[in-house]
């Protein structure tokens, strides 16, 4: 029996690491390029890079997701996220194999105050929301069916920087931190959403969906509660967002669709960050 391959574009960094795993341990061939293997921007290279792997799916992990930088830097910004997604979903559509696009939370205006569904309006308030939300109208209008956009929210992982493994290694030396109370969003482990990803592949899933833990969080709250499960004396308090890029209140994602189109709703994230706090962080010491 042949064995199906699976490319995933930015195989090497915090989600696509845990997409290799996860895939590999689901009976998939697993293939990555990233920017260190080619120039993922110039069409003339990749496709024959991809062409020579024969993927039956792809998995795109790429993304320009710092507010920061994007606002100084738009036009790049935007190459990487509508025009990589854009290119890859013109190769795939006709053709055999599929597409797995994952996008943000960032693609929302955080003014409303529950948790946003894939039926929500997207309405980005930053440049980098804006470019996110512009790779996936590429890929929507192309009408492809084997096309499927995943957004996630905050995440959290082994094999990579994250926001909970740098307030943890700030939390060991300092007694006290500030952290930004003032937005909230949905922390994702990287684990998880990529389990979540192979039950969707399994399932020819195409279209939208959200793919984050439940519950909600404010980045104080998320810094609280891992330092409190790394048993650090390090005081957590609250400050407001500053002056900067822009970004959205509430990212927070719900996560309906996908429990009901694969009857696995997302555990909790406080359970899933026990899971990474114990297993990849604190497993040396």
């Amino acid at each position: 029996m042949t064995i199906p391959v699976a490319l995933v574009l930015g195989g090497r960094g915090l989600l696509g690491q845990s997409l290799m795993k996860q895939l590999a341990g689901n009976g998939w061939e697993t293939q990555t390029l990233d920017r260190n293997d080619c120039n993922l921007l110039n069409p003339a290279e990749l496709q024959p890079r991809i062409e020579s792997i024969h993927p039956d799916i792809i998995l795109n992990a790429v993304s320009w997701n710092t507010e920061e930088p994007a606002e100084e830097q738009p036009q790049e910004a935007l190459s990487v996220n509508r025009g990589l997604p854009a290119f890859l979903g013109g190769l795939v559509k006709g053709t055999t194999i599929s597409l797995i696009h994952f996008s943000s939370d960032l693609v929302f205006n955080g003014r409303k105050e529950g948790p946003y569904t894939e039926e929500d309006k997207a309405d980005p308030v930053s440049v980098c929301g804006k470019s996110r939300l512009a790779g996936e109208q590429a890929l929507l209008e192309l009408g492809a069916d084997n096309i499927c956009i995943i957004r996630t929210g905050w995440l959290f992982g082994p094999g990579g920087d994250n926001f909970v493994s740098r307030i943890l290694t700030q939390a060991r030396t300092e007694p006290s931190l500030e952290i930004i109370h003032d937005q909230i969003g949905s922390p994702s482990y990287t684990v998880d959403v990529a389990q979540a990803t192979v039950q969707l592949v399994k399932r020819k899933a195409q279209g939208l969906y959200h793919v984050a833990n439940s519950g909600r969080a404010s980045w104080c709250e998320l810094a609280a509660e891992a330092v409190r499960q790394a048993s650090l004396p390090c005081k957590i308090g609250a400050v407001a967002t500053g002056d900067g890029a822009r970004r959205a209140a509430n990212e927070v994602l719900s996560s309906a669709k996908y429990a009901a189109f694969t009857g696995s709703p997302l555990r909790p994230w406080p359970q899933a960050l026990r899971e990474y706090i114990y297993t990849e962080l604190l497993s040396g010491q």
